[in-house]
Order: structure tokens, then sequence, then C-alpha cells
């Protein structure tokens, strides 16, 4: 009976303990999607998963225009693109 006497108390004070698994807004986003655009360094070093997509004409859209050099002071209030950015120091891929 003594046992239960302890034990009590600590369940009541675990009970109100928030342990982060239900926690709202951007940091409890959940999900994994199937499709990840991965960074990497030359000959595929130093890789990361920089996003995930639910699609992979979603990832491919992504990709290509995280491939443009844009400038958006020059001209203000536009938005200027290009695509040849010449020789590249990291490399994208979408991947399952």
């Amino acid at each position: 009976m003594n046992r239960y006497i302890l034990i009590l108390p600590l369940l009541l004070l675990f009970s109100g303990c928030n342990l982060g698994d239900d926690t709202e807004g951007v940091k409890g986003a959940k999900g994994e999607t199937q499709v990840k655009y991965v960074i990497c360094g030359a000959a595929e070093t130093n890789c990361f998963v920089a996003a995930r997509f639910k699609d992979l004409d979603g990832c491919e859209s992504h990709k290509k225009w995280s491939e443009m050099l844009c400038d958006s002071v020059s001209q203000p209030g536009k938005m200027i693109c290009e695509t040849d950015r010449g020789a590249s120091i990291a490399f994208s891929y979408c991947t399952l």
C-alpha cells in the first residue's frame, strides 16, 4: 500500500508533462514525403536533404528554379533570372 502512495504523486506529476510529441505549428509539422531534393558537393560528397516533395514534378521544378541566378536589386520590382551559371561547386538531385 505504501508503494502506491509513493507512485501516485509521481504519476500525477508526469501526466501533466508535455514531452514534445504534440507540438503545434512549424516545429510540430509531421510527415515524410517520398521525393527528396538532395544537394551535394563535387563527386557526391557532403550530401544532405534540403527539401522534400510529394512528387518528382514538384522537385524537378524546384531544382530548375534553384539552379538559376536571380537579381532583384538592379531593377527594383523585377526579378531577372539567368539559367547559365557557368561552373558549379554544388550539385542537386531529385531522388526517391
